[in-house]
């Protein structure tokens, strides 16, 4: 029958400063633990219940020590990482309102500029309405020129139109008239007008449409004579 240790010498383990665990003195002193023992005794049934007693040596304190500093600063690490992740994230927020706002203000900008466009050129639009109406302006001055007739003789001259000519046909056949058996260009033509050349071109061709004889050529060089004999 296994030799048990007394609640004595259980007593002088706990009171004893040596680390050394109750395994380790009950076999220094020939005897063993009774777990199965049944007892009344209030400090064993609170040892029975609780984990047992482990001495940690200074260097096993000291890794100890280090797991702890090395958790401590993986806790750290990774807090730092969330935070830098929650900046980010802000960050990103920040800069997608900035870029909406910016978005925003440049299409209003748009709008407004269109818009302003849009009623300067309604402005230019209106005025230039009334000057287009009172563009003829050399209309004042050929109307001065003699009514037309149906014949215009000279002293050796006489050419006949099957219709009444406009005051600007009227003005362009009295340039003719005047230089005739000579090259007139539409240039000259354009300033007793006093409209673009490009205009010119019309009241000659409806000159000749309205002429009996066909007294206006073109000139070999460019421009027309009138030809009378």
């Amino acid at each position: 029958m296994p030799d048990y240790l007394t609640k004595e010498e259980i007593r002088q383990w706990r009171s004893s400063l040596e680390r050394i665990t109750l395994e380790e003195y009950a076999k220094r002193l020939g005897k063993v633990i009774s777990d199965e023992k049944e007892t009344n005794d209030m400090v064993d049934m609170v040892y029975k219940h609780s984990a047992p007693v482990r001495y940690v040596s200074n260097d096993e304190s000291s890794v100890v020590k280090n797991n702890f500093k090395a958790e401590r600063i993986s806790s750290l690490a990774q807090q730092s990482f969330e935070r830098e992740k929650e900046i980010s994230v802000e960050k990103m927020e920040r800069d997608l309102r900035k870029t909406l706002n910016k978005n925003k203000q440049a299409e209003k900008a748009a709008i407004a500029k269109a818009k302003e466009a849009k009623e300067l050129k309604e402005v230019k639009k209106a005025e230039v309405k009334p000057a287009v109406k009172s563009i003829p302006a050399p209309k004042a001055q050929v109307k001065e020129v003699k009514p037309v007739v149906s014949q215009e003789e000279t002293e050796d001259i006489q050419i006949t139109f099957k219709k009444n000519l406009t005051p600007r046909e009227q003005a362009v056949f009295e340039h003719f008239l005047n230089n005739k058996n000579s090259i007139v260009y539409a240039k000259e033509l354009a300033q007793v007008l006093d409209l673009p050349r490009d205009y010119v071109y019309k009241y000659i061709k409806n000159l000749r449409a309205k002429m009996n004889e066909n007294a206006i050529q073109n000139a070999d060089n460019g421009g027309f004579v009138l030809t009378v004999k």
